[in-house]
């Protein structure tokens, strides 16, 4: 049962940064790419960094938790 409440935790935690990312970069990367940004090519590229980034994010936060003891998994 540890185990669900670990993924649950992790998938959250994703959710949040992912949300955080997007308010944050989304203005910014509209005013870059301008009307390129409207193709799929250019929001691949965006969404593609922003999971990798977003990734390592959340893995350090659950590296965090587990090294502090509040995540036993």
């Amino acid at each position: 049962m540890e185990k669900n409440w670990v993924i649950v935790i992790a998938v959250s935690i994703f959710l949040i940064i992912s949300l955080i990312y997007w308010k944050f970069t989304r203005s910014t990367i509209k005013t870059k790419y301008g009307k390129i940004y409207k193709t799929w090519g250019a929001r691949t590229f965006y969404w593609q960094d922003a999971i990798y980034i977003i990734t390592g994010i959340t893995f350090l936060i659950l590296v965090i938790l587990k090294l502090t003891n509040v995540l036993n998994f």
